[in-house]
This record gives structure tokens, sequence and C-alpha cells, in this order.
């Protein structure tokens, strides 16, 4: 029987390398997608990127249910097969009927939206709703698996038949629906890639009656899942449905892009990271200790990476902006700083609502989802006096009070003391600290342009892990025990000076 120690490590290891290969498909489609939004955004209009913005909202709200919360239940419950065929049923059930709805909303989403365009948009991407549904149980099967490495492969081929579609029918002239018909390929590129590298036996488990039974029992997790999903992404999009709505697509078109590179870089690492922790803290949950364990390493490399990354950006948003996208788009240079500061708060608490299905309390998702949007409506619709920076800021004030309850809850569900909540959040702030004070510094320099952009991004590269290696080395060396491969080794080489003088420290004050 193999020990906790050893169990955690497998554990971490398993984490780690997931979180690798996530993070090498991300890397991988988002810089085809950051290309692809590049050449969109010099070529279509501010109001024609507000249109297909516009339409693009309205299906991600109908993708998070398009499931009905079967892929988190196939995460959690026991494999059977039986599950598996209730699984797909509804899935398949919810997607078709969702797809439908989402075709007879159209018009209606056009009048929200105050633009016709809007309307036939919508109704072509309707399609991907039924995509996303079909593709939910072999990807959860993959997931409870840990095959993330196979996920990785999936996810690479959707962002480069996404990004290959769009750039062709750009180039043929099909505007705004260019961008639509490459996220159709993406999604279907994704679904059969899924369903060729799902685990063996998946399909023929498919076959036979499906018990009604089974369903109750995916529902009765599934369905308190699908709608802490749904109003997480309303509580993520609501933004955009109120700016469309209250500012026009124009303004729409503006906010979008301001938001893409802090989504890009930051928030969809995070994802990833959750998404690669929530089977690990499925498996962890049986022993406390392990889930406490890899709950606070997790948040140490969130936080690190988010609030460093949500900082640096954020300094170096209005020179990016014009230099990336064009001068058109300078407008949207404050905005960027403002939702890249709220991509790094987010960071401090995300993963949280992992903690809360592992543990069997999906319903306090749910609840805490609901609150967060009966605040953050209100803020959104007061935040449009002042345009979309005001959306912004109203964002970013919402999410700190959030991230404040959220990291209670999950902090008090494990027992947690105020010390390892400090040092789950401390490295990432002296790393962003470390980044304001580099980018103060070269503001008074003469430096503009990408010669700013760039001395200000290798500074902070070269000051903020060098402060947190001097103050955190426990932190770090922990983080590196994970690493896959010769990676880890590399760091905690480096590291072994500032650890002997750490540990020589803390002896003499003991």
């Amino acid at each position: 029987m193999s020990s906790a120690p050893a169990e955690a490590q497998t554990l971490a290891r398993a984490g780690a390398s997931g979180v690798a290969w996530q993070s090498l498909a991300q890397v991988v489609s988002r810089a085809l997608t950051l290309i692809a939004t590049i050449v969109l955004a010099r070529v279509l209009s501010v109001e024609e990127y507000g249109l297909v913005a516009a339409a693009l909202v309205v299906i991600g709200f109908v993708e998070t249910v398009a499931d009905a919360g079967v892929a988190q239940a196939l995460v959690y419950l026991p494999r059977r097969a039986g599950l598996v065929r209730a699984s797909f049923a509804i899935s398949l059930g919810a997607g078709t009927v969702l797809a439908g709805v989402v075709m007879a909303a159209a018009p209606a989403a056009a009048r929200v939206f105050g633009q016709a365009g809007v309307e036939p948009l919508v109704r072509a991407l309707g399609v991907v709703v039924l995509l996303t549904a079909l593709a939910a149980v072999p990807d959860a099967l993959l997931r409870r698996a840990l095959e993330f490495r196979r996920l990785t492969y999936a996810v690479m081929l959707r962002g480069a038949a996404s990004a290959g579609v769009t750039l062709t029918l750009l180039a043929l002239g099909s505007g705004p629906w260019s961008l639509v018909w490459g996220t159709v390929a993406g999604a279907a590129s994704y679904l059969v890639c899924c369903w060729l590298l799902a685990p063996r036996g998946v399909a023929r488990s498919l076959w036979g009656r499906v018990d009604a039974t089974d369903m109750r029992t995916t529902l009765r997790f599934g369905a308190p899942v699908a709608g802490n999903q749904f109003l997480s992404r309303a509580a993520f999009d609501v933004d955009y449905l109120v700016v469309g709505a209250l500012l026009g697509s124009t303004a729409l078109g503006v906010y979008t892009l301001a938001f893409r590179l802090p989504e890009m870089v930051i928030i969809q690492v995070c994802f990833v990271i959750a998404g690669v922790m929530y089977p690990l803290y499925t498996r962890a949950r049986a022993t406390p200790h392990l889930l406490e364990r890899a709950w606070v390493v997790s948040t140490q490399a969130q936080v690190l990476f988010g609030l460093t990354a949500g900082v640096g950006l954020a300094v170096i948003g209005q020179d990016l902006v014009p230099l990336v996208f064009g001068t058109q788009w300078a407008s949207a240079g404050d905005v960027l700083v403002v939702l890249a500061l709220y991509a790094g708060v987010r960071a401090m608490a995300n993963g949280a609502n992992e903690v809360y299905k592992a543990l069997g309390r999906p319903m306090i998702s749910l609840w805490t989802s609901i609150a967060r949007l009966c605040v953050l409506i209100p803020a959104l619709v007061l935040g449009t006096q002042w345009g979309v920076l005001g959306v912004a800021f109203a964002h970013l004030a919402t999410e700190c009070l959030f991230v404040a309850i959220k990291q209670t809850i999950a902090s008090r569900l494990l027992r947690l003391p105020p010390a390892a909540v400090w040092s789950m959040l401390g490295p990432g702030v002296l790393g962003a600290v470390g980044i304001a004070v580099v980018a103060g510094i070269v503001a008074q320099t003469p430096l503009s342009g990408w010669a700013l952009v760039i001395v200000t991004v290798l500074g902070g590269l070269l000051v903020a892990p060098g402060l947190v290696l001097v103050c955190y080395p426990e932190v770090v060396t922990t983080l590196a025990a994970v690493m896959p491969g010769r990676a880890g080794a590399v760091v905690l080489r480096l590291c072994r000076p500032f650890t002997r003088t750490y540990a020589a420290r803390h002896s003499r004050g003991s």
C-alpha cells in the first residue's frame, strides 16, 4: 500500500504533467487564435468585429449547458457503461434542443444588440452548440483517465482548424462570416478528434438500453453543475451583453478586443489548470491532507502566474494595443489595463468551484454564482455611464469582492489556517509589486513603442522571479518538485543556495 507522501507526489506529478500538456495545447491554439485576431482587427471595421463578438457571446452562454453537466458528472461518478450511455443520451438531447432554441432565438438576439446583422450569424453558430454537446462524453472520460496528452492533440487541432478556415475565408473576402465558419470548423474538428482518441471501449458502451436510474444519477450531479457553469459564464460574459445592448456594437468591438489579450494570456491558462486539477481533487478527496495540499500548491501557481502576468500586461497595455492591432484600436488600451488587472485578481480564487465539486458540494458554486450575478449586473449597468472603461472597472471591483468570498469558503471547507492562505497569495503579490516597480522605472526613460514594451517585459521577467526566489524559496522548490521532465531538477539546482540561506535564517530565528 502506498504511503500518503508517495500518493501526494504521484498526484502532484500527474497534475503538473497535465498542466504542461494542456498549456502546450493552449499556447499553440491561442497563438493561432491571436494571429487570426490580429488579422481580423486590421481587416474588419470596429462595427463588423462587434457583430461577430455579439453572436459569439450568445453561443458562449448556451455552450456552457449544452451537455447538461454530464461531463463534470462523468469525472466525479464511477465509470460504468450505464452511466456513459445515460450521459451521452442526455448530452445528445440537450444539445439538439438548445441548438434549436438558439436558431429560433436569433431574431431576439439581434434586437437585444440592436443590429439586424447579428441574426444570421447566431443562426449559423447554433450548430456549434450541438457539436460541443456531442464531444462532452469523450472529453470527460479522457480527463477522468488523466489522458491530457491526448486532449492536447484535440485542442491543437481545434485551434489550427479554426484559425486556418478563418484566415482562408477572410482572404477570399467573406468578412465577418470567416470567423463564424472558423468557429464551426474548430468545434467539428474537436468533436471528431475526441472520439478518435477516447479511451478504449467507450464507443461500444453506448450500445444498449439507457436506464432511467442512471439518467437520474447523472442529472442529480450534472444539473446543478450545469446551472453553475451557466451562471459562471453569465458572470464572465454578461459584461459583453451589457456593453452591446446599452453602448452598441462599436463599443462592444472595442471592449471585446481589449479583453482578448487578458483572456488568452491569463484566464485561459487558469482555466487549463482548473480543468486539470478537478479530476485530481476528486481522487484526493478521500484524504483531506492530499486535497488541502493540492489546493494550496495549485493556487500558489495560479496566483504567482496570474497576478504577475496581469500587472505585467496592465503596465504595457496602452502601448501594446496600437502596436499589435493598429491605431484604430488605440481606445481599447485603457480598457485592456483594467481588464488585465481583473484577470490577475481572478486567478486568486480560480479553481475554488472545482474544490466544491470535488467535495460533493456543487450547490455552493451555484449560490455564489447567483450572488455574484446579483451584484455584477447592477454594477455593470452603472458603469456604462462612463463608457466601456466604467464597465471594466465595475468588473474589477466585483471580482475583488467575490475572490475574497470564494477563497474564504474554500479555506474553511479545507480547514486551512491563515498562514496557509497567505502562503498561496504572498508570492504572487510580491512578484506583481516587482513588475510594477520595473514598469515605473522604465516609464521614466525616453523609450517608446516596441522598445519600451520589450524592456519592460524583460525587466519584469528578471525581477519578479528573483524576488520570489529570494523571499519564498520554499514555494519555488515545491512547484519545481512537481515539474515534469528535467525542468524541475534544473530549477531545484538554481534554488539550492537560496533554500540553504532561507533554512539557516529560520533555524536561527527559532
